[in-house]
Formats: C-alpha cells, structure tokens, sequence
C-alpha cells in the first residue's frame, strides 16, 4: 500500500501523549526507540491507549465538524464539510468527502496493532497485564477492519508488519472471509478482557464492548446488501451463511445474556436526555472525554450543533423528514394519530417524549429562553449573532447537548457512546424477526418502546419489519454511523438520495408582510438537493492505493 511505501519503521507518534510525569522526566519525548517502547510496561500501555482514537468519535473524520448523520436522511451538515461528494452521489476515487483517508487510517491503526502483536511476548511484565492490553489492540484492530469492511466490501486482511523493503502486492479477501476474521479476533479478545472496570478505567475496552460489535457486525453481515443475489454480488461483497440470521441473533443475545447492562428507566423527556450525558448501567462502552484514552480527540460537540442564538454554529442540523417520523405520544405516526396538528402553535405539541429529549425546535425551552427560529428578529435566526451560523432547518440537536456547559473548552464533556444495550435489543429483535421469532422481536422492540411510555406494536410481517426499522431510526438517532450503515445494508439507498427539507418560521401581518410583532407561520422548504447512485452502497478504494497496489476496484467506480 501506497502510505506503507512512504512511513519508516517507527514509534514516535503515540508520544504527543504520555500520560505520567514521572516517564517524561526520564528521557526526552524525542529520543524514544523502538527498545524504550517494548522495554517499559508503562509506554507500552500509553502506546495501548493512544490507538483507542482508532474508534473514531463525534466527526466523520477525526475532529471534523460533520457527523456521520449529515450523510442520511436525519441531518444536513450546514457547513457542507466532507459531506457533499457523499450525499450529491459525486463520490469517486479521487474525491471521497467523508471518506478522505479513511483507508489508509485505519490500515495505520492495523499496522500498529501487528507492531504491538510482534513484541508483546517479549515485554517484561506480568502476564495478565499483557495478556488484557493484547485484548485491547485485537479489539482495535477488529473494529478498523470491521469499518473497512462495512464501508469498502471485502479488504486485504494483513496481519505481518511490512518493512520498506517488503514485497506490497497484496489482494482483496472475500467479504466473508473477513468477517470471519473479525468474529474470531473479537472472540479472542472477549477472553481476554475483563467483563468490568472501576471507575477510574470507564473507558477501557471490556468483554461486553467485544461481544457487541461482534453483534453488530454478524447483523450487518446477514442483511440483504450483502446477499448473493442482489447487486453488487460476488466474493468482494457477498456473505453466503445458511445460519447468518441465527448467529446474529446468538450474538446479541450473548451480551443481553450477561445481566451487566440494564435499560435506564425514564418518567419524562429530561430523564431520557439526561442519560446521554454521563455513565449508566445501559452503556456498554462508550469513550469519556477528558480522560488518559484517546488522548488525541479535542472535539466539542455541544459548541457546534448549538444554536447560532447561544453563539454555537448549528453544525448539523436535523432535518424535517426526521422530525416527521417522531410518533406522537399515542404511539401513532402524525399522519394517523388524532393529537397531531399542524397549526403553527400546535405543531409540535403531542409527541412522543423522545422527540423532546433529541431535538430543539422553534419555541422549545433551551438553555434558559425560548428557541427564536423566525425571522424577522429571531435570535437563533439570520437576525440572529453570526448569521452565518444560523440553523438551515430551523431545527438543532438536543440529544447529546450538556445545557450546563459553557463554551470554553475545546472539548465536550459528554461521553461519546459505542454501544449500549438499546442497540443490542434491536439487534436481537432483527435477527429473531428474519428467523421468523416474531414474538421474541415484537418483546424486544416493545422494552424499548415502553421505557418510552408508548404502547406495544402488535404488528407481523413486513408491518413488522418496518416497526423494527423505525424503532432503529428514532431510538439510535444522532448515535455514530447507524442510519447511515442501517440504510445501505437494508438496500434503502433512495432514503439517502432523498432532497431535505426543513422549516422557514416567519412572522408576518395580516397583509403577509414581515414583522417582529406579527403572527407566526411556517412554510417547507428546501435545504438540499441529493442524490444516490447504487454504487454508493459501498465507498471508492482512492485513486492511489489503485495505482500502488493494483487492488480490485469497487463496482462501477
């Protein structure tokens, strides 16, 4: 590979992060060799810890202000940073958007780890130490190869180290083949791992951590995208198990089965926001900023999707197709429910509690004031401080937002969420509903919905797949890359090439003309034309791992 091609053999580049003093005073950053690193327990360990920021964190890229959400049909990132060559379907090898150097990152993490995995057995130190830190780097390593895999189809699966003078003609593995080595490196970390940590280590891989991308990586393996007769096909993208449905099920249900993991009970939309913002029982894994691991992740979330109003940048805004797909409290969608009504003082009144606890709308109650979306004179408007910044939609996140916080620091407080046991549910329920369990799936969405306060979903078939979607959609929203993953692996990709919309609030007289004092009304409008070609199902190997390599192109790029 190309970037292998132009790095030396080295392991200087974790040292921007050391976590004790005490290593530092004995030899300067610079002077470290490859001998200090594998001689000292302690290096070795923050060598560990700084390859935690292959998980990724709140941006399409590391510390970028888009999320993954911009590219679906929840959100428009206002900035259009790394998202228009995505969701235009403008995406090629030599203009990847979101996608820019996601391959050659997460194959730098892949070589550290096999740079770790070589000398690991030789370091002095006690074996459980080694042997828990051994299942930390395997967990990273499956989690890249797991992404490469989700993204780009089947991949190189490399585990030798390459030195300069290495032969680099390297082929694709089949789709299955790697997932197969994912499932078997997550298993062997999952032994190694411990099922808890004190609290002082929230944040370090655990078995459960383990076992849940493993679910999620036998879910996504099992759905249609990646079925033999459907396009793309072939041994790059297919996974051919008679039980794919039944392993996936089984995974899920070995973490549920743990009994660690437990729904946070909620009596009101606060509640429900509140447990984003801090460690409860129902989170499996997730990153706590501010902390030793990741060191490198300098992201404030709550500055950028705030509203331009409390001087945020309204970075990624929800759009109107997600609003309209929140039920209203009686379990019933807008278009069938009797509480809905779309008068402009009306319109958002009635929903179900989560709509409340994820997105602030115009006249919600944020940070002390009523949101002012309309124009003219409205706060968080274009009349608004840096009208730049101005929400696109009229809508911005709640879910995730600290209204505590002040915008001081170049990093949220609020912990970047991999799993929690709400996915894995989900998870289950899926696998149970395509091995044709429909009970067991309408029990499990039915948890989800009833900490939510809203009634059981009787449905069968594909009424019923549809709930499981929908729960997906609402339940998981704004969290990492689900809709975008959930869309492609479903084959929906014309959600993705949908335009959005959002809303215009105005304040107008009886003669429809502006003014401050006028009545409010609203209109749709559009945000963003996209478009989505069925080669977007799977993203471009770059032009220069092509030219360097040889490597199979993705179809139809």
């Amino acid at each position: 590979m190309l970037y292998l091609k132009k790095i030396l053999l080295v392991l200087i580049g974790f040292l921007t992060f050391i976590g004790c003093e005490e290593i530092l005073n004995q030899e300067p950053s610079d002077s470290f060799s490859e001998e200090n690193i594998w001689g000292d327990i302690d290096l070795v360990r923050n060598y560990v810890w700084d390859n935690y920021n292959a998980l990724g964190s709140w941006g399409v890229k590391e510390n970028g202000r888009a999320t993954p959400q911009a590219l679906t049909d929840d959100a428009y990132n206002i900035f259009d940073q790394d998202t228009w060559v995505v969701v235009t379907g403008s995406m090629s090898p030599d203009a990847m958007g979101a996608f820019f150097q996601k391959w050659s990152t997460n194959y730098r993490y892949i070589r550290n780890v096999n740079i770790f995995l070589n000398n690991i057995g030789d370091v002095e130190a006690d074996q459980a130490v080694k042997d828990r830190l051994t299942g930390e780097m395997k967990y990273i390593r499956a989690w890249d190869y797991a992404e490469l895999l989700s993204f780009f189809g089947g991949v190189p699966i490399i585990e030798e180290v390459f030195e300069l003078n290495s032969e680099f003609n390297v082929e694709r593995d089949s789709y299955q083949d790697g997932i197969a080595f994912v499932v078997n490196e997550l298993d062997e970390a999952a032994a190694l791992l411990p099922e808890t940590v004190p609290s002082n280590e929230w944040g370090r891989v655990t078995k459960g951590a383990a076992l849940s991308l493993k679910s999620r990586v036998l879910l996504h393996a099992a759905s249609i995208l990646h079925d033999p007769s459907t396009e793309p096909s072939g041994p790059l993208y297919d996974y051919d198990k008679s039980n794919k449905w039944q392993e996936a099920a089984d995974a899920a249900k070995e973490v549920i089965d743990m009994g660690l993991y437990s729904l946070v009970e909620v009596e009101n939309w606060q509640d429900y926001q509140e447990m984003f913002l801090h460690n409860t029982p129902e989170i499996i894994f997730a990153h706590p900023n501010h902390s030793q691991f990741r060191p490198n992740v300098t992201q404030n979330i709550d500055l950028i999707n705030t509203p331009n109003g409390y001087n945020g940048w309204s970075g990624n805004v929800p759009v109107q197709d997600l609003i309209d797909d929140f039920q209203m409290e009686d379990g019933q969608s807008i278009e069938e429910s009797d509480l809905y009504d779309p008068s402009p003082e009306n319109i958002y009144k009635n929903r179900e509690l989560r709509f409340y606890a994820d997105i602030v709308y115009q006249g919600a109650q944020y940070r002390g004031r009523e949101t002012q979306f309309y124009e003219p004179g409205g706060l968080d408007s274009r009349d608004g401080p840096q009208a730049w910044n101005y929400s696109r939609t009229a809508y911005t996140m709640r879910k995730y937002m600290d209204e505590d916080v002040e915008f001081t620091s170049t990093q949220s407080t609020t912990p970047y969420i991999y799993f929690r046991l709400a996915e894995l549910y989900l998870n289950y329920a899926e696998a149970q509903y395509h091995v044709g369990n429909e009970e067991e799936a309408r029990r499990y969405v039915n948890m989800i919905r009833n900490r939510v306060n809203l009634p059981d979903i009787q449905s069968s078939g594909e009424e019923l797949l549809d709930d499981i979607k929908h729960e997906r959609r609402i339940e998981l929203v704004f969290e990492g890359w689900h809709r975008y993953d959930d869309l492609r692996r479903w084959m929906m990709g014309e959600e993705l090439g949908e335009d959005i919309y959002g809303m215009s609030w105005r304040k107008v007289n009886e003669q429809g003309e502006p003014t401050v004092d006028g009545e409010l009304t609203y209109e749709l409008v559009l945000a963003q034309e996209r478009e989505f070609r069925p080669r977007n199902y799977y993203v471009p190997i770059p032009r220069d791992e092509i030219d360097a390599t040889g490597l199979q192109q993705n179809w139809n790029y």
